[in-house]
Order: structure tokens, then sequence, then C-alpha cells
């Protein structure tokens, strides 16, 4: 019980400002689909997996978010190293379903990650309206079905639908953001 209330307290902002960042730079390098902007999104995909592992212990559902994008991150980039790997046979169609199930999986963290904010608003005292946040996943999940349907009938839409999500969902993390620094400021 008294590790919990140690978690509970523990500091959360410079974490989570870095995680804000870090979906930040993944916003800008949406559009591009370059080897270098590729080699970022990775880079920024781990330091976020790592700033979850710094706030794994403040909640049951961050450290459910922490061990869920940890398998995320091994299916979709193992998934898609073994696929170019393989590249020209039957296997690396295979293994692109791999790097599917990765992609699904870090739908789930996602969902852990948000609906752990969230339940972090009422014990930490944040003044942030109770639901808010998690609309940051349900943003995520329709921008992507709705993105996947549009990519055949127009790619351009089809990102720009991404964009405009990403930049929602960094703005509802900012003023949650906001609301975490005032409160650990007090």
């Amino acid at each position: 019980m008294n590790e919990n209330f140690e978690g509970i307290q523990r500091p959360i902002y410079h974490n989570l400002w870095v995680y804000w960042l870090m979906q930040l730079i993944a916003l800008v390098l949406l559009p591009f689909e370059h080897i270098i902007a590729s080699i970022i999104w990775l880079v920024a995909g781990v330091v976020q997996l790592y700033e979850l592992y710094a706030m794994r212990e403040v909640s049951d559902g961050m450290g459910r978010a922490w061990r869920t994008m940890l398998i995320s991150l091994a299916l979709t980039f193992g998934g898609l190293l073994m696929t170019l790997l393989a590249l020209g046979s039957v296997l690396s169609v295979l293994l692109l379903f791999v790097t599917l199930a990765g992609l699904i999986v870090m739908m789930v963290a996602d969902y852990y990650f948000f609906f752990a904010l969230d339940e972090l608003i009422i014990p930490r005292g944040y003044d942030y309206p109770l639901g808010r946040i998690r609309w940051c996943f349900w943003l995520s999940l329709i921008g992507g079905i709705v993105a996947t349907i549009m990519v055949v009938f127009s790619p351009f839409m089809s990102v720009v639908v991404q964009i405009i999500m990403a930049a929602i969902i960094l703005w509802l993390l900012w003023q949650y953001l906001q609301a975490v620094k005032a409160r650990e400021e007090a």
C-alpha cells in the first residue's frame, strides 16, 4: 500500500512533457516518407517508451501502457526488420502481419496510457475535466480508421486527416500537461 502511495505522488510533468515533445516530432514528420524521417520516428518511439518506463510505477494503467508499448515496438520494428531481410519471399508477407499486429498493440498501449492519465486527475487534484484526455485515444482510433478508408480515394486527404487528428490530440495533451505543471508547482 505504501509503495502505491509513493507512485501516485511521484511527479510526472517532465516525463509527460518529453512524451508530448516526441508526439510533436511525430506530427511534424507525418507527411514525410523518407528513411531519415522513419529513423527519427523510431528514435521518438524509443524515447516515448523510456518516458513510459519512468512513469510505470505511477499507476497500474501506466505500468500496463509501458509493457504494452514495449511489446508493440518489438513487434512493429522486429516485423519490419525481418520483412526487409525476407523481401521477395512468402515469409515477408507473413512478417508484414506481425508488423500490423504491432500497430494494433500500439493502439492498446495508447488506450492504457490515456485512460491511466484520466485516472490520475482526481487523486492528484489536476484542474482538468474528467474524461477529456480519453478523447486522445478515441480520436486516434477514429482518425486511423478514417485515414485508412480515405487512402483508397485520396492519399493526400488521408494524410490531412491524420495530421488534423494528431494536432487535436497534441492540443488535448498540452492542456493536460499544463494542469499537471500547475499542480506540481503548487
